[in-house]
């Protein structure tokens, strides 16, 4: 329950997050956008379609369509993400036009797509942490490769992109496209920083003599496993031992403090961890 709770509070804040970023940088600065949000902008610019109804209306076939690839829970997440998305792009847009915000972000584009880029960067990241999406046309690239294996994912996402890109050069401008890119940039980098802040991990190789008391330091204060290798020094041609352990990122200065306190002699190593399969478990959410 505590998990399931941590996990919509997630959701529902990288949503916030996300619809804000659209309604207060993009829409006003007129800057493009892949997927589904690029074609509702396109629609908008067109026939004064709500941004966030269209971006519902272009999702629902995808969700119909895609439900048995997607999984029950995944699906449902993802949905719920794109519905509470969409009203809040539009509820928050309806509030914003007594302001002329369009006035004031269209006076430097630029920044508006840092800012717009780091938003909602850092709410896609919150909803990828909690197992969801903003769905869009990764759903049906999955359609695509399930009935056209011999195309992968990737390509079918190059082609998506490209043509969306090219409709919205055509209705909003190259200018609106090349901020966009500009956008997608800057929100690739605040995922990738807020992965590798937050739910990193980190692989240490302690090199000591006796490591009795720091396996119990570690074990009762970080509960993580530990795995013992037998060394020799090729120096001192003396025993020793290597204590290798995973840790997230958060737990590194405390694992530091455990080791210096405990054995000031013994040799630390600490390298980053791209990924990890088996039993490891995570003390905060990762991505």
């Amino acid at each position: 329950m505590k998990q399931t709770t941590k996990e919509y509070c997630l959701l529902f804040l990288g949503c916030l997050l996300y619809s804000v970023g659209t309604s207060i940088f993009l829409i006003p600065a007129n800057i493009g956008s892949g997927g589904a949000t690029g074609i509702a902008l396109c629609f908008n610019s067109l026939f004064k379609f709500p941004v966030g109804l269209t971006i519902i209306f272009v999702n629902l076939p995808l969700f119909i369509f895609g439900y048995k690839l997607l999984g029950k829970n995944f699906a449902f997440k993802s949905a719920l993400i794109v519905f509470l998305s969409s009203i809040f792009i539009d509820y928050l847009n309806l509030i914003l036009i007594p302001f002329n915000l369009k006035s004031i972000m269209s006076q430097d584009v630029m920044l508006s797509s840092i800012f717009c880029g780091i938003t909602i960067g850092i709410g896609i990241a919150l909803i990828f942490m909690a197992g969801g999406s903003t769905g869009g046309f990764d759903i049906s690239a999955k359609i695509i490769n399930n009935k056209f294996p011999s195309l992968s994912i990737s390509n079918i996402l190059l082609i998506q992109d490209i043509l969306i890109y090219l409709f919205i050069a055509i209705v909003l401008g190259p200018r609106s496209v090349m901020y966009a890119l500009i956008m997608s940039f800057v929100r690739t980098k605040s995922i990738d920083t807020l992965q590798e802040g937050i739910s990193s991990s980190k692989q240490c190789m302690i090199i000591c003599e006796s490591p009795e008391e720091i396996i119990s330091e570690i074990q009762s204060k970080l509960l993580r496993g530990i795995t013992i290798i037998d060394a020799v020094g090729a120096y001192s041609n003396g025993n020793k031992k290597i204590i290798y352990v995973v840790i997230q990122n958060n737990q590194l200065s405390k694992l530091k403090k455990i080791v210096k306190h405990t054995d000031p002699n013994a040799f630390v190593t600490v390298s980053s961890v791209s990924d990890i399969l088996g039993n490891y478990r995570q003390s905060s959410m990762s991505i």
